[in-house]
């Protein structure tokens, strides 16, 4: 007979065991029609993603390609002499500025645009709006619920 006061042994009581019912395959059909919903579901959330993330970083950028814009335009070897795009205060001096600002200020506005984005991105929980492609395949995926007599209270341990 074993002692159970030995180092490492675990005399708490255990779990209960814990047996999921096995997932029920789809028909083929069945299965062929439910991939091509989450297929179209998935594919309009990548597409809200892919605009907030235009949205987001292109407003961040629009400085920065503003001054970028204005450099290059009016700059005299650019631009045509009948232009009257520039005003006459953008000396090539100035351009030359404009340009070199434009291209410093790039990288921290990409950044700023990029944290506005993943903050939304968390905010609206578009990660977890993604469905696996399981569910086209097996059907009557439970929920994981817990039964109403089973919650925790405060200062209650759970199972890890």
């Amino acid at each position: 007979m074993p002692r159970a006061d030995v180092m490492g042994e675990d005399t708490s009581t255990l779990p209960p065991p814990y047996t999921p019912a096995p997932p029920v395959p789809r028909e083929p059909l069945d299965c062929w029609a439910c991939a091509v919903l989450i297929t179209a579901h998935n594919l309009l959330v990548g597409a809200a993603n892919l605009g907030i993330f235009i949205v987001m970083c292109g407003g961040a950028l629009v400085p920065s390609a503003t001054m970028l814009l204005y450099g290059f335009l009016c700059h005299p070897r650019f631009r045509k002499p009948k232009e009257t795009l520039c005003p006459a205060l953008l000396s090539p001096a100035a351009c030359v500025t404009l340009l070199v600002f434009g291209a410093l200020l790039v990288l921290p506005l990409l950044i700023l645009g990029l944290a506005g984005y993943a903050r939304l991105v968390r905010c609206f929980q578009l990660s977890s709006c993604f469905l696996p492609y399981s569910r086209a395949v097996y059907q009557g995926t439970p929920a994981r619920s817990r039964p109403a007599n089973d919650s925790p209270k405060d200062g209650s341990k759970a199972w890890v």
